[in-house]
């Protein structure tokens, strides 16, 4: 008898903490990742070959970067279409004020650093105006957000191209280009005369998602986003300011975006007028696979670390095991549809229950 309750006992235990592992939503996302994670690995060993795991995670991490300024935009109830412009313009600019202005006079000597970090830092700065004037059409001028970011993406990169005239900006600073750039890096291992390792971008994306997972879910600046996206005039009515909330929101991500896009700069070692051209649909795809509701109000910085994996490891797989390029774009198109579609169910869902 004794054993009898020990054993109903540790099954109710034991069913009640997989209830709550499971009630995460992250952990519903995660398992197909893992699943098409063995599934490509069956039919191609190479793809977790530590090459192609380190080169997808430096790739994935430009992405992130972005999803996590995006992630802040949607949970708010916006949507921003912009971001690859605004990458684009970020690496283009950065890189053309160094090379314009020799890095303060400080280009090829010890001193070039300072001239490196302080243009990347002007470039932010220029960068969060776009952020800015998108957050002013928006919520001031009360346009439509897929609108006005359509129109932006279109008008900075034409600025693109007025810096460039379509030509790429090199040589860089060796700084940008090396310590920045194909140096920074932990090294993990050695294959040939290559070392392999944990790149900065991926270091970067990792500290970005951790800090703003933390502050969305014990700061009062992360809850007011979530209140702001849920239902903007009950949130007024409780007193949160909205619309400094968006506007904190469209100014971040523009900024994360330029960062981006320097840092893709420093690794291709060119302002290349091309950088950032479709990352909105990848970005965003990543963000709705994630669980970031498109309607605003629910997710995580968490599930957009899973969704864009599991954007880039999917492009990955189906590039490793030889699917034609047109179907690798008809997947990802289904992929998104299928994560759409999960997040009208669960809200469907949430409103019945």
């Amino acid at each position: 008898m004794i054993s009898e309750k020990n054993n109903n006992h540790i099954s109710k235990n034991f069913s009640s903490i997989s209830k709550k592992i499971f009630s995460f939503q992250e952990i519903g996302i995660l398992i197909p990742f893992i699943l098409l994670i063995l599934m490509f690995y069956l039919i191609n060993h190479a793809f977790l070959s530590a090459a192609s795991v380190f080169s997808v995670l430096k790739v994935l991490a430009f992405y992130g970067i972005v999803g996590v300024g995006e992630t802040l935009v949607i949970l708010g109830g916006d949507i921003d279409i912009s971001v690859g412009s605004v990458a684009g313009f970020g690496a283009v600019f950065s890189t053309f004020l160094m090379m314009k202005f020799s890095c303060f006079g400080l280009l090829n000597t010890s001193y070039e650093w300072v001239g490196v970090i302080g243009f990347m830092i002007i470039t932010l700065v220029v960068c969060s105006l776009i952020g800015f004037l998108n957050a002013f059409l928006i919520v001031d001028m009360k346009m439509n957000a897929f609108i006005v970011t359509i129109a932006t993406l279109w008008i900075v990169r034409g600025a693109v191209m007025v810096v460039t005239n379509g030509n790429p900006i090199y040589p860089l600073p060796s700084f940008f280009m090396d310590t920045i750039g194909t140096n920074a890096q932990i090294p993990i291992t050695k294959i040939g005369n290559d070392v392999i390792g944990i790149s900065l971008p991926f270091i970067l994306f990792i500290l970005i998602v951790a800090v703003f997972e933390i502050l969305l879910r014990r700061s009062k600046w992360g809850r007011n986003i979530y209140a702001t996206g849920s239902n903007r005039e009950v949130a007024k009515i409780a007193g949160i300011n909205t619309r400094k909330v968006r506007y904190m929101n469209f100014i971040i991500l523009s900024m994360l975006a330029s960062l981006s896009g320097m840092l893709v700069a420093a690794f291709t070692r060119q302002g290349y007028p091309p950088i950032g051209d479709g990352w909105e649909m990848i970005i965003i795809a990543g963000c709705a696979i994630g669980g970031i509701s498109l309607a605003g109000g629910y997710g995580s910085m968490i599930g957009t670390l899973i969704g864009v994996f599991i954007m880039n490891f999917v492009t990955t797989g189906l590039v490793m095991v030889g699917i034609n390029t047109f179907l690798q774009q008809t997947a990802q198109g289904i992929i998104i549809l299928l994560a759409v579609y999960i997040d009208i169910f669960r809200r469907n869902r949430k409103v019945l229950s």
